[in-house]
């Protein structure tokens, strides 16, 4: 008993913490059907909404169950909420894409045309609120368009996670968009940024450019947001005078339906287990000169993937131990100074997916020596592919207490 006790306590000592860094990937992977959450204004009741007020609508998941999402408002500057005899907000068909039965419609009539729609004068601010970090958010939005004396609509789009801003991806029918495709196009009536001459607009921005019926999808408009977010807003103006225009007229826009998928959640557990070298060397971790081998076991325990390119996994070696840079296994099947178990993850790792440190982790542009290299005191692994939802795989490599 008390030798078990030791080595638990050398094998605490030898394990120093390993981490796995999730970045922007460079391939997005979406989550299963099933596990994508969906909630759709077309399925709900009419009814008469607050701008004081929020409401809460609950997200669907076949396989992961309900999630709760809120909705709520900050307007300035409306001079009324009627649009077309209807109190707004409200779940109603003014508005829809000519194939849903109800959107949420949002509008009324602002005091003047709207000169900053990132300040807060004569604007309407609809704000959707997750109760976590949520990823791969889908919004549909219904008649952005454009009536000369009337309104010019304006839309920004901002997903925020504390302290980030993001750009969602954006698109309409018809295939003009926010990425670097036509940003304008002759059936669709919503006109993308970025733009530098009047209407001027940031990628985050669009505007109607032409009339569109309250119930076509002249004005229709996708918006993704591939990152991480807990809360997205949807900022509606009226776009300044322009090209002899007088007034400021009725507008509204419609809101149909949402969609996004859990975050992965990944953990990395890190052991230590006894190497022998010969035939006749003792298995203990309280040796100089014994072999160690590491183990970093990565788990994807929620119900999205990682996405390809995103997961770097970086270990700092503790000063008591010297790394290994031969055939891990010795005389066994493996050549390499690692040894990767997949598992169900989908996965890849190659000894070019490999970096070392001499410097304590700041940079990893070391070369490692053959053998027992003591310069080694990080590795950095970015095993390749997308990390599959529910998996998890292991890394091993060597080391030799000093």
């Amino acid at each position: 008993m008390r030798k078990s006790c030791r080595l638990a306590q050398k094998t605490a000592l030898l394990v120093a913490a390993a981490g796995a860094l999730l970045a922007p990937g460079f391939a997005r992977a979406d989550c299963p059907a099933a596990n994508r959450y969906s909630f759709s204004f077309a399925n709900q009741a009419a009814a008469t909404l607050s701008y004081g007020s929020s409401y809460t609508y609950t997200a669907t998941s076949t396989a992961l169950g309900n999630q709760n999402v809120t909705v709520s408002w900050q307007t300035n500057g409306v001079s009324s909420s009627v649009v077309a005899n209807i109190q707004l907000p409200a779940i109603s068909n003014l508005v829809t894409d000519g194939v849903a039965t109800e959107n949420l419609v949002v509008g009324g009539i602002f005091n003047a045309r709207t000169a900053d729609i990132g300040a807060g004068t004569n604007v309407i601010v609809t704000t959707i609120t997750f109760p976590v970090p949520i990823r791969d958010f889908t919004i549909q939005l219904n008649d952005v368009d454009y009536a000369s004396n009337q309104f010019r609509d304006w839309l920004r789009v901002v997903g925020t996670n504390g302290g980030q801003s993001y750009t969602p991806e954006m698109t309409t029918p018809f295939t003009n968009n926010n990425t670097g495709g036509a940003t304008t196009d002759a059936s669709s009536t919503v006109e993308f940024g970025p733009r530098a001459t009047a209407p001027i607009l940031t990628a985050q921005d669009v505007a109607g450019n032409a009339a569109s019926g309250n119930n076509s999808n002249n004005g229709t408009l996708t918006a993704v947001f591939p990152q991480p977010v807990t809360q997205v807003q949807l900022r509606y103006g009226n776009y300044p005078l322009m090209s002899g225009e007088t007034t400021t007229g009725q507008q509204a826009f419609g809101i149909q339906s949402l969609s996004y998928c859990p975050m992965p959640q990944v953990t990395v557990v890190k052991s230590a287990t006894p190497y022998a070298t010969g035939a006749t060397d003792p298995l203990r971790f309280d040796i100089p000169g014994s072999d160690v081998v590491y183990s970093l076991t990565v788990s994807n325990s929620n119900s999205s993937p990682v996405d390809v390119g995103s997961l770097q996994l970086t270990d700092l070696l503790p000063a008591t131990m010297t790394f290994f840079n031969g055939d891990i296994d010795g005389t066994g099947p493996l050549t390499t100074n690692f040894e990767f178990v997949p598992g169900s993850s989908g996965m890849s790792l190659s000894s070019s997916n490999l970096a070392y440190s001499s410097n304590g982790g700041s940079s990893y542009a070391y070369t490692p020596a053959a053998g027992y290299d003591a310069s080694v005191n990080g590795v950095r692994f970015a095993p390749q592919g997308a990390m599959a939802a529910n998996s998890s795989f292991t890394i091993r490599f060597r080391t030799r207490i000093r």
